[in-house]
């Protein structure tokens, strides 16, 4: 069976809409390969035949039962299809010195970690703990969730930023005690105390909010060509300078979006010029938080802009229309970046190349 077909096989897998015939395929292969000796090149290949098989089996002991809701069974279905997709592309891909030299250079970009920086009203900056989980306010000033104090002095500042490096993501509980998870290359702005009549606080890039409830002061969220209004609900923001449009998804309660009410399960996109309310995909907008990546019919620049915060990477595309490129998926948040990439390249679509610091992307004609 030709490489583009397997990988045809295995996304309709991961999609739900392989058939009982393809499944059973699927199923068997994973089968037999604990049964056969595989003729290996190397001990390297080895390890990674002995990985893959376990990754598999510990996916199949992690399926869901019928009593979880269906987006766990999809998740289960994505990762399990991802795990084979990426034992496919390891073992079956005929991999030259080059590429294998490509790969271990790749390997030195990691996955994102806990930090961030925090910056303080009259421009001075601290450097906030990886070990920590998060910060918070306590008697007027800011220290880590588990209380400790981020800095010897006592911080006066009427207002802080905590600033997400790529590479990076960070857990900030504001003044009323809402709580708010920043991704990689994302800011929030708020102030050491909210004002009377209202909760105001400023953001790039993306964040989940969990908003305590308070009717008498709305708690409002500014960003890219918008404003979002709430009193206490659970929401998520994408605002990235690179996409066209500012996303909210909403979860639960009720928000505002520039005068426009969203309810569970709605986003809005908003631009300079426009605004749509459309139903919501929750589990592609939120899996960030929860350790993994969920691209539904996703275009390959969006992909790869958000690997590049995550890993704090850069690619470059040898060909323009490579980005037009549709993709969908599961990934691993804490998996390596060869890993993950060679997800993609066992598609048959395109391949990677280390270049210069940068990572070259190559559609495959």
């Amino acid at each position: 069976m030709e490489q583009k077909n397997i990988a045809e096989i295995l996304l309709k897998y991961e999609l739900g809409i392989s058939s009982a015939e393809e499944n059973q395929l699927i199923e068997s292969w994973y089968e037999a390969q604990q049964a056969v000796e595989w003729e290996l090149d190397s001990a390297e290949q080895e390890d990674r035949k002995n990985t893959i098989l376990l990754q598999i089996q510990q996916q199949l002991d992690a399926k869901p039962s019928s009593r979880n809701p269906w987006y766990r069974r999809a998740a289960w279905i994505s990762a399990a299809a991802a795990v084979l997709l990426i034992a496919f592309a390891l073992l079956f891909i005929p991999r030259g010195q080059s590429h294998r030299d490509t790969l271990a250079a790749i390997d030195q970009f990691k996955p994102g970690q806990e930090k961030a920086i925090l910056k303080l009203e009259d421009g001075s900056s601290i450097a906030l703990k990886g070990g920590k989980s998060g910060v918070k306010i306590v008697n007027g000033t800011a220290v880590y969730l588990d209380g400790s104090p981020i800095s010897a002095m006592e911080l006066q500042s009427r207002k802080l930023t905590v600033e997400v490096p790529r590479g990076g993501q960070y857990q900030v509980n504001l003044p009323d005690g809402s709580k708010v998870w920043l991704n990689a290359a994302s800011t929030i702005s708020y102030p050491m105390q909210f004002a009377a009549d209202k909760r105001e606080v400023l953001l790039t890039g993306e964040a989940y909010f969990e908003v305590n409830k308070n009717p008498h002061k709305p708690f409002i969220v500014k960003s890219r060509n918008q404003e979002v209004k709430v009193l206490g609900t659970t929401f998520n923001i994408n605002s990235y300078d690179n996409r066209e449009f500012v996303e909210t998804t909403l979860l639960e309660g009720s928000v505002d979006v520039n005068q426009r009410l969203l309810v569970p399960g709605q986003r809005s996109l908003i631009s300079k010029t426009s605004i749509q309310i459309l139903p919501a995909n929750i589990e592609a907008a939120t899996a960030w938080k929860k350790g993994y990546f969920l691209f539904d019919n996703e275009r390959l620049d969006a992909i790869l802009a958000t690997l590049s915060r995550w890993y704090n990477v850069d690619f470059e595309y040898e060909d323009s229309a490579t980005k037009q490129l549709v993709f969908w998926g599961s990934i691993d948040k804490n998996q390596s970046l060869t890993k993950t990439l060679t997800f993609l390249e066992s598609t048959g679509q395109l391949n990677f190349n280390y270049r210069d610091g940068k990572i070259a992307v190559h559609k495959i004609k």
